[in-house]
């Protein structure tokens, strides 16, 4: 009876172990663009990121790409464009835009400026450069439904309140792994545009 109950730990943890392996080699497989960290507000990090050229297309978040707009963009980066040219995958999916404007976006091989990008064949989706900047993030608990992406939300605000930093446009919800991964080992960040000045470090 003994050997039971360790057997069955042993499994556990084995399990455990390859779904997070897993996790990490589906992440690993994708390019994602670069960053430098600025600075730091508790857990909120300060990026500067270089531009972004997205692929994007009108979407819902709530939906989560079940509205068509996945399936759209994957076909534009799988030969549906003007070159009938495959693009590679990247990370992460974000979703960007006002509550009544809201569009999901792939971005685009690191280092391809706009106008060296295939024109998509599909009028649903537009090629849009994300200008460089800087950006407060913050990462998400709990998976990426609404709750979660409202505290993740408040978090965010509540860190740069009082701070060099101040928001600009609208916040975006970047996530990095395929809906199968459980969602608490999932990758989803907020992300929202500030402009300021790091803040000069303390003496001691």
């Amino acid at each position: 009876m003994d050997e039971f109950p360790r057997w069955l730990f042993v499994f556990g943890i084995a399990t455990a172990a390859l779904v997070f392996a897993s996790c990490t080699l589906t992440r690993a497989g994708y390019k994602t663009p670069d960053y430098v960290i600025k600075g730091r507000l508790g857990e909120v990090e300060i990026r500067e990121y270089p531009p972004l050229v997205l692929a994007e297309t009108p979407s819902r978040l709530s939906t989560e790409g079940s509205d068509g707009s996945f399936m759209r963009l994957f076909r534009f980066i799988s030969k549906g464009n003007t070159n009938a040219k495959a693009l590679p995958m990247t990370t992460p999916v974000l979703y960007r835009g006002s509550t009544e404007t809201q569009s999901m976006a792939f971005v685009m091989p690191l280092g391809l400026a706009e106008q060296d990008i295939p024109r998509p064949l599909d009028d649903g989706v537009k090629l849009k450069t994300r200008e460089a900047g800087h950006f407060a993030v913050l990462r998400m608990r709990g998976g990426r439904g609404e709750d979660s992406r409202t505290r993740a939300l408040e978090r965010l605000k509540a860190a740069l309140k009082g701070s060099t930093w101040k928001v600009e446009g609208n916040p975006e919800f970047a996530f990095y792994d395929p809906p199968w991964i459980p969602s608490f080992l999932e990758k989803n960040e907020v992300l929202w545009r500030v402009v300021g000045t790091p803040a000069p470090p303390r003496l001691r």
